[in-house]
């Protein structure tokens, strides 16, 4: 990496982005340095990149490196950060990305686990009888948060006084802090845990043999040993509970869009959209339905 990405990357802690996503941001950007530096054969700069270049780049890894379009627009997508970031510091006279487009996505809808496979899920970790685990994934099923919104949680965020107890999420995307309700099971599940491990309101609310948790992957690795229990390792992650709570709620509340996107943190009503999407067999129903009553 040369030194201009360095000051870059130093540029988006500074701006509180996440760990992932500046680590997603170096893979977007190196890919693309490295596939003009073979391209060229010469030194990387800024300066001189040009459209065509993007455009080439992008090119190469449909038809090339037979990309996903999700991967290329996220790599895309890091470097357009990058070029604004250059043009706003006075780097470079112009960014080479404007105008340049992302591939468009087929829309697909989210993977949420059906009822069964997630009481599976559920009688799987309460019978471990580990009650960290437990409270886990009781509060991704029953709040919709993300693995990295859990374990940055306190004790202190958890506030059993309010009516209705809720979670405080401090460090949600974009930093944006939310409250979040706890539901009865949710609650139950968290009290059951803290009453083992009372500790400061300040401490870090997850705790391992190894002290606190910190990752999100270790959110992600608790998840998966309960998963790989059932035989569902390949349905089920940390964000495939995420959109089953998402896929639950609106099932109960199909109108309440403004709520859900409340509680998942999105600021746009277009994100959460996609989970009115009908899958194909409820649509295959509703044509089904449709021909009975028609009389043919």
């Amino acid at each position: 990496m040369t030194d201009i990405v360095e000051n870059w990357a130093i540029h988006l802690e500074e701006q509180g982005k996440s760990g992932s996503t500046i680590k997603a941001y170096r893979v977007g950007i190196r890919h693309f340095i490295l596939w003009l530096e073979n391209s060229d054969k010469e030194p990387f700069d800024p300066a001189a990149v040009i459209t065509r270049d993007l455009r080439d780049w992008i090119m190469d890894q449909q038809t090339v490196e037979e990309a996903k379009p999700a991967t290329i627009n996220r790599r895309l997508a890091a470097v357009s950060q990058f070029f604004k970031w250059a043009v706003k510091k006075g780097h470079i006279p112009s960014d080479p990305t404007e105008g340049v487009k992302g591939l468009r996505l087929e829309r697909r809808h989210p993977k949420a686990l059906e009822r069964t496979d997630l009481r599976k899920l559920l009688r799987a970790v309460h019978r471990s009888g580990n009650p960290r685990d437990i409270a886990i994934l009781e509060l991704l099923v029953g709040t919709g948060l993300r693995a990295s919104e859990v374990v940055a949680l306190a004790i202190g965020d958890l506030n059993f006084d309010a009516r209705p107890a809720e979670v405080i999420v401090r460090r949600g995307k974009g930093g944006v802090q939310r409250s979040v309700p706890l539901t009865a099971e949710v609650r139950r599940a968290l009290n059951d845990y803290l009453e083992q491990h009372p500790r400061d309101a300040s401490e870090p609310l997850w705790v391992g043999q190894r002290g606190s948790l910190k990752d999100p992957a270790s959110i992600w690795r608790i998840v998966k040993k309960y998963a790989f229990l059932v035989e569902m390792e390949d349905k089920v992650s940390s964000h495939v509970l995420r959109h089953t709570f998402a896929s639950q709620y609106l099932g109960a509340n199909p109108n309440d869009l403004r709520g859900l996107a409340a509680l998942l943190g999105h600021s746009s009503l277009d994100t959460v959209m996609i989970y009115t999407e009908p899958k194909p067999e409820t649509l295959l129903a509703r044509m089904e339905k449709a021909e009975r009553n028609s009389g043919r």
